[in-house]
C-alpha cells in the first residue's frame, strides 16, 4: 500500500468532508483526490534524470504545500520539503546533495533561488493537465527526502520509502487512537517532519486536518477553545507556550489527543499540561528521522515514571547493546539498537554514514545512549554525538561552532545544551575571546547572518580558558558540566 491510497476511498466516502482547512479556507476529499491527480499529470510529463524524479517544495505553508507534496508522491516522484527560514547558505547546501529535478515555489520566493541553476517552476505556471489516475509505484518505492546531521555537523540527506510510513501510520491508529473521526490540529511548520507526519497519516486515516499559516499561541488556544480539534500535535515549546496563554485567558478546552516529540517534557510543563487538560491523554513519543516510531508513553496512565519515554510501539523491536555488542541488562546503560518497518531507507551519496548506523544484522542506531528497566520501559540517557535538541529542533554543535570560529576576535568556541525549562535545552557558547570589547549581542548578529534563528546560542559565555583534553581538543563533558552548574568565567 502507498501512502496515498486511501485518499480515493476517503473521496467516496466522504464526499462532503473537509480534509483540509487552513483559517477561512478548506479542501474537500472529492476536491483533494482531484487536485493531487491534476498535478500527478503534470510530474507525468516533467522529464527526470533518474528512475524517479525529485520535486522540492519552496512553498508556504498550507493547502497547497500537503496538495503538492501528495500530488508528486502519487506519480512515483520523491518530494523533498525546502525550509523558507534557511539562510542561502543552508539552502543552496541541500539542495546540491539533494540535486531535485524541478522546484516548485512562487513568485514571492524565486529570489532567494537566484542562485540555483537548476530547473525552478512557479506554482502560477504550473500547466493544468487533465486528472489521470496514480502512478503505480510499490511500498518499497522512495517517496520522501530530508534532512538531518550527524556528529559532524554536516547536513545528511535521507531517503525513506512508504511502506515505513504506511506502518507508522498503524501507531497512530493503535497506540495513538487516532480514526477518521478526528480533526487534528497541525499547528507547526509541514516541513518539519512531525507535522508532515500528521498532517499525512490524517488524511490516510480518513480524519480532517486543521494547519496554521505559521505556529501562534494564541491562534491555537482559539481553535480548541472552540472545540474544533480533537487531537493536537506539537513540540514541547508550543506546549509551553500554549499553556501560558491559557494561564491568562483562564479557560479549559476540550480535547481527546495531545502528542507530543522533539525533546523529553519537563516534570512541570506535564504537571501544568495535566491541570489545563484533565481530560486529554497526554502523549509523549521518542523517534528520530532515521528510526521514525520507536516508544510512547502516556502520561495520564503512567504517571510513576515521568522520565521513561515508554514501551516500544507495537511493530518494534528494541536492543541495549554494550560496547562489546553484548545485550545490556536491566538499567544498564548501552547504545539503543532499533528494528522495524518503519526505518528510513538510507542516505544519499554517504555509504560512511550509512555502515555507520545499520548493522549486518538488519538493526538501526543513530547512537542514542538508553536503558530499559525491569518493566521494559524504556529510558533516553543522551545523545553520544552531542545532539542539541532545543524547542523540538534538531542542533548540532558542530555548525555552530564552524561560524563562530569564523569571526573575529574569537580564538576558539565550544557549543552545548544546557537545561531550560522552556526550550528542553538552551543552545550556549562558551568563547575563548581574543577583544575584550566584544559583547553578546555581537555573536548573536553575527550567527544570524548565518545560522538559521533556533541555532544561534541563546547563552553566550565570555571566558579566559577551556579545559582541553589529552589529545588538545577542547573536554566538551566538562565545559557542559562547568556551565550547566551555573559556573560562569569572565
Amino acid at each position: 500500500m502507498l501512502i496515498t491510497d486511501p485518499i480515493e476511498k476517503n473521496a467516496r466516502l466522504y464526499p462532503e468532508k473537509s480534509a483540509i482547512e487552513i483559517e477561512d479556507q478548506k479542501v474537500t476529499y472529492p476536491d483533494l483526490l482531484e487536485n493531487i491527480r491534476r498535478i500527478a499529470a503534470f510530474f507525468s510529463y516533467e522529464p527526470k534524470k533518474g528512475l524517479q524524479g525529485k520535486a522540492a517544495l519552496y512553498v508556504p505553508n498550507g493547502i497547497p504545500f500537503l496538495q503538492y507534496f501528495l500530488g508528486a508522491v502519487s506519480s512515483g516522484w520523491i518530494a523533498v520539503p525546502l525550509d523558507l527560514k534557511w539562510k542561502q547558505s543552508e539552502l543552496m547546501e541541500r539542495l546540491h546533495q539533494a540535486e531535485p529535478d524541478v522546484i516548485i515555489t512562487t513568485e514571492e520566493y524565486k529570489d532567494r533561488l537566484s542562485l540555483w541553476e537548476g530547473k525552478i517552476v512557479l506554482v502560477a505556471d504550473i500547466p493544468q493537465y487533465e486528472s489521470e489516475e496514480a502512478h503505480t509505484t510499490t511500498e518499497d518505492s522512495l517517496f520522501y527526502m530530508g534532512f538531518t546531521s550527524g556528529s559532524t555537523g554536516i547536513p545528511k540527506c535521507f531517503v525513506r520509502n512508504h511502506r515505513s510510513w504506511v506502518k507508522s501510520f498503524a501507531c497512530s491508529k493503535e497506540e495513538f487512537g487516532l480514526t477518521d473521526r478526528d480533526t487534528v490540529l497541525v499547528p507547526g511548520p509541514l516541513v518539519h517532519s512531525l507535522f508532515l507526519y500528521a498532517a499525512v497519516s490524517t488524511l490516510f486515516l480518513g480524519g480532517t486536518v486543521k494547519l496554521l499559516p505559521k505556529f501562534s499561541a494564541v491562534k491555537t488556544l482559539k481553535v480548541l477553545q472552540e472545540k474544533r480539534a480533537t487531537a493536537l500535535y506539537a513540540v514541547p515549546t508550543m506546549l509551553a507556550a500554549l499553556i501560558k496563554e491559557m494561564e491568562s485567558a483562564g479557560n479549559i478546552p476540550s480535547l481527546k489527543k495531545m502528542i507530543s516529540s522533539g525533546a523529553k517534557w519537563e516534570p512541570g510543563l506535564k504537571d501544568r499540561i495535566q491541570l489545563y487538560f484533565p481530560e486529554t491523554d497526554l502523549i509523549e513519543f521518542y523517534g528520530a528521522s532515521e528510526l521514525s516510531f520507536v516508544s510512547y508513553i502516556n502520561h495520564r496512565t503512567a504517571v510513576r515514571k515521568p522520565l521513561s519515554v515508554g514501551q516500544p510501539f507495537h511493530n518494534v523491536k528494541l536492543s541495549i547493546r554494550d560496547k562489546n555488542g553484548n545485550e545490556a541488562g536491566p538499567n544498564d546503560v548501552g547504545t539503543l539498537y532499533v528494528k522495524s518497518d518503519m526505518l528510513f531507507s538510507h542516505y544519499i551519496n554517504r555509504p560512511d554514514a550509512n555502515k555507520e548506523v545499520w548493522s549486518d544484522d538488519g538493526w538501526l542506531t543513530v547512537g542514542d545512549l538508553a536503558k530499559a528497566d525491569e518493566d521494559g520501559d524504556l529510558y533516553i540517557i543522551g545523545r553520544s554525538n552531542n545532539m542539541i535538541i532545543s524547542g523540538g529542533q534538531n542542533v548540532y554543535p558542530e555548525e555552530i561552532e564552524k561560524v563562530l570560529n569564523m569571526m573575529e576576535g574569537i580564538e576558539e568556541a565550544i557549543v552545548f545544551g544546557t537545561p531550560d525549562s522552556y526550550w528542553g535545552q538552551k543552545v550556549s557558547a562558551a568563547i575563548l575571546v581574543e577583544d575584550d570589547t566584544l559583547t553578546v549581542r555581537d555573536v548573536q548578529r553575527f550567527c544570524r547572518k548565518h545560522l538559521s534563528v533556533f541555532k544561534v546560542p541563546k547563552q553566550v559565555i565570555f571566558t579566559k580558558e577551556l579545559p582541553y583534553t589529552s589529545s588538545g581538543k577542547i573536554a566538551r563533558a566538562q565545559v557542559k558540566e562547568r556551565y550547566s552548574r551555573g559556573v560562569y568565567t569572565k
